[in-house]
């Protein structure tokens, strides 16, 4: 398994509120987009990214991943939401703090992919790429239902409004998928910093072009089309090689 990631700040904003990282032994990848219309999103990020690894890490076996020592990735997010919570409860500061979480298990034989919020997770097989989330926002579920069209949808002044995130509202139960583990599978996590900007035909492009020959490649070049197309958020990419 290869795994490479990157995250930029971008044109516009102050400062990142995007966290990433992962760990290869225990098999899971995360990355948390803080909720930029609230205070403290970057620390609502760090503490949800922090606490998944370290869990994670703390019990997964010496020859087995997280996942295949029957880790359940619904749990990882309900303790994530709870680290963001306990830390507004010790400091009403931090109080209204929020972030999305996407994340991915892996075992030898499957893939489980859990998210809450808008930022999404892709599988390029054979070629093809393939949505696996549904954004929680009202925005998509109006598309979803056939209430609005995707250019409404894409133009929507509520199009970053969630209906789910950590920490920030009491509802985050997350979308738990889990299928089979192919090789030469390729799985992208990214923040909506880049989806503003690129369309998945665009992502498509980028992840199968021939000329890229390493994930690095790939990573940053889906990083620089979101910044030369504005860069309006922080954009956050991680690629995952099975």
């Amino acid at each position: 398994m290869d795994i490479v990631g990157e995250s930029h700040r971008g044109h516009v904003r102050e400062k990142n509120e995007d966290r990433i990282d992962w760990d290869k032994e225990a098999g899971v990848v995360v990355l948390a987009d803080g909720l930029g219309g609230l205070p403290f999103g970057d620390e609502a990020a760090r503490l949800a990214v922090e606490s998944v690894i370290n869990i994670a890490q703390a019990h997964h076996g010496a020859d087995h991943t997280w996942l295949e020592s029957g880790g359940e990735p619904a749990d990882l997010i309900h303790l994530a939401n709870r680290a963001v919570l306990s830390y507004t409860e010790r400091d009403r500061r931090y109080e209204g703090m929020g972030t999305t979480l996407a994340l991915l298990c892996t075992a030898p034989d499957e893939v489980a992919i859990a998210h809450v919020g808008d930022s999404r997770i892709y599988l390029l097989r054979n070629n093809q790429l393939k949505l696996l989330t549904t954004d929680h926002t009202p925005v998509q579920r109006a598309l979803s239902n056939g209430e609005i069209s995707e250019d409404e949808a894409k133009f929507s002044p509520e199009r970053n409004v969630l209906e789910r995130a950590l920490g920030a509202v009491t509802h985050a139960e997350p979308d738990v998928e889990r299928l089979p583990r192919e090789p030469g599978d390729i799985f992208l996590l990214c923040s909506d910093g880049l989806t503003a900007h690129l369309d998945d035909t665009e992502i498509e492009e980028v992840l199968k072009d021939p000329n890229k020959d390493y994930l690095e490649e790939r990573c940053h070049a889906l990083i620089r089309q979101a910044l030369e197309r504005g860069g309006r958020d922080n954009i956050s990419v991680i690629l995952v090689a099975l």
